[in-house]
């Protein structure tokens, strides 16, 4: 731990840490004349049960008119201060004794929503700065209301982000405070001090977490403070982490600037690229070196998976998980997805087509964020890519023969299909159509293409509203083979003369398979027989005597088909010859056969 605690503020009255339910305070205050390394500081006690306050050191020349006009705007209100402080003569002020300036009389400020995204919820509290108060936390709130975009927030509204929801809120001075989903917070005081003087900002994190920039401020006082169950932080010219866990405990880290923690006393103060842990009893840790920034180098900067972008998480020593945010701009003002991960790879689904900027950060055992890596990402995931048809996977296409078909897509008006060689990066295809109104690569676009092994990929195309094409993602490409188709047999009808056809063969190759179709016309409308034989010969025995017409396709060893060859007639049955050769018939013109 740092050493050198910030001495204590005093109160007029009697206060007890502790008496609230916010039982630690992490502060940094930016106050004229304390003398801290880059950052003013003082330490802020935990809230009286009388509500918030400022307190006042009186210096010679203090006068409760003067007071009321620095701190209320106007120095009529001098009797709100001497009732509050119990003065009994307002022209004696004692120098060295302290003053309450009741935050409730300085004049409100605002916040503005910057973005929303998901089911943020508000509701207005009107006693949350109420002499009344018993600092117990439970108040009177209005009826919730769903956040939009733009919309001004009032001191004391408590806002629940649901899951997978964010909201990003810009105080008066500027502030950005962005809220985690699974968070509820209230805007506990936003008051300036003064007509036009600097704000006095307190937020109560009752669950989640919130990260916090606060921008510089070069002279004057500022109060930016965060309270939680267990702890409370504020800031001048800070960016910072503070979270709640589920045990009741509280983490922070510090990006820039400086932040002062405190635990009961004394206090310590968090430098740049360090964490702390407070526990369930507001027991302060040690303080830690945040874990460095994970290396992502490896991450693509192209996501073209419409189910989901997937990363592989990095490897670092000393983190247990992972906080990955997805967001619009790359100060994560617009956050879209915010998960943690413990496991590789880590995806976040239903992201739109865009660019967008991912941040990650490793959380150690304690729960402490380490230092973030930005990562810009573009998703193109649509149109998605059709799905392939035939060939399958590593089939083989008879050159001339066949060619390359996919799916239909609806969004689609257009496709495109590469081929290029086995094995390369698509940088030089061979074959590139980019206009094809059907998900088809005909047979004669590859039947220019030599023998042998080759890759091909489709992609969808779509029509915008402006008239523009807009050409989705390539499936994965997908292996094949080009082919000569087996070669037509020479079919050699058997039988002697005055016979009809036996037998039929033709030359075969080892391997190769026939398809035989015989019908009693060339059309071969209604087939007598479709069968698959493995020898190169059929025998006709089986057919009654008569006239029949064949056909025939070849498939080899690796599943390629030739085309069918044209009809062959041939006849069956033994038939009567006379003395020339020639077939004789009877009366009605029929051959004449042996029974």
């Amino acid at each position: 731990m740092l050493p050198n605690p910030l001495p204590p503020i005093s109160n007029s009255r009697s206060i007890e840490p502790g008496t609230v339910g916010w039982r630690t305070v992490w502060a940094v205050w930016g106050l004229a004349g304390l003398s801290l390394p880059g950052v003013a500081l003082a330490q802020i006690t935990p809230m009286p049960r009388g509500g918030d306050v400022i307190a006042h050191k009186v210096v010679t020349g203090d006068t409760l008119e003067q007071l009321a006009a620095q701190y209320l705007g106007d120095h009529k209100r001098w009797s709100a201060l001497q009732t509050h402080n119990r003065v009994s003569d307002p022209h004696r002020l004692l120098p060295g004794s302290v003053l309450e300036i009741p935050i409730r009389l300085m004049h409100m400020a605002s916040a503005s929503v910057e973005f929303v995204r998901g089911d943020v919820r508000s509701a207005r509290s009107l006693s949350h700065l109420g002499e009344s108060g018993d600092g117990s936390g439970a108040q009177d709130l209005g009826p919730a209301q769903a956040v939009q975009k733009g919309q001004s927030l009032q001191e004391g509204e408590l806002l629940k982000i649901a899951p997978d929801a964010f909201v990003s809120v810009r105080l008066a001075d500027g502030s950005l405070v962005r809220v985690q989903s699974e968070s509820e917070v209230q805007l506990r005081q936003m008051r300036r001090k003064g007509r036009a003087g600097n704000l006095q900002s307190v937020l109560d994190l009752r669950e989640g977490g919130l990260e916090i920039s606060v921008p510089k401020l070069a002279n004057g006082e500022r109060r930016f403070e965060v309270r939680t169950p267990a702890a409370s932080t504020s800031v001048r010219g800070t960016q910072f982490l503070v979270q709640n866990n589920s045990q009741g405990g509280t983490t922070a880290s510090v990006d820039e600037g400086s932040v002062a923690v405190q635990s009961g006393q004394p206090s310590t103060l968090l430098h740049p690229g360090q964490g702390v842990a407070v526990n369930e009893k507001g027991q302060l840790g040690q303080i830690t070196s945040m874990l460095p920034a994970p290396d992502i180098s490896n991450w693509p900067t192209l996501a073209e998976d419409a189910n989901w972008v997937s990363l592989p998480l990095p490897v670092q020593a000393g983190a247990v998980r992972y906080q990955v945010q997805l967001a619009k701009d790359k100060s994560l003002t617009e956050v879209l997805r915010s998960a943690q991960f413990t496991q590789s790879p880590l995806r976040l689904t239903g992201v739109e087509d865009g660019d967008y900027v991912i941040a990650i950060r490793g959380l150690d055992a304690s729960g402490i964020p380490g230092a973030r890596s930005l990562h810009a990402l573009r998703v193109k995931a649509h149109p998605m890519p059709p799905l392939y048809e035939a060939p399958a996977q590593d089939g083989t296409v008879g050159k001339g023969q066949g060619g390359l078909q996919c799916t239909q897509v609806t969004e689609a008006s257009g496709y495109r299909i590469q081929v290029a060689a086995a094995g390369s990066d698509f940088s030089a295809p061979v074959l590139d159509a980019k206009d094809l109104k059907d998900c088809v690569l005909p047979a004669q676009a590859l039947a220019v293409l030599p023998v042998g092994s080759y890759q091909w990929r489709a992609a969808s195309i779509r029509t915008l509203s402006s008239g523009q094409a807009d050409q989705g993602p390539f499936a994965a490409a997908q292996n094949m083979k080009l082919a000569q188709a087996p070669q037509l047999p020479d079919l050699k009808m058997g039988g002697s003369a005055g016979e009809g056809s036996r037998n039929i063969r033709w030359a075969g190759e080892e391997g190769q398979r026939y398809h035989l179709v015989v019908a009693t016309e060339p059309s071969f409308a209604v087939p007598l027989i479709d069968t698959w034989i493995d020898q190169p010969q059929w025998s006709t025995e089986a057919l009654p005597a008569g006239s029949y017409y064949l056909q025939m396709q070849v498939q080899d060893s690796n599943g390629l088909r030739s085309n069918f060859t044209s009809a062959s007639q041939f006849r069956t049955g033994n038939w009567v010859t006379g003395g020339n050769g020639q077939m004789l018939t009877t009366g009605d013109g029929s051959r004449l056969s042996r029974q």
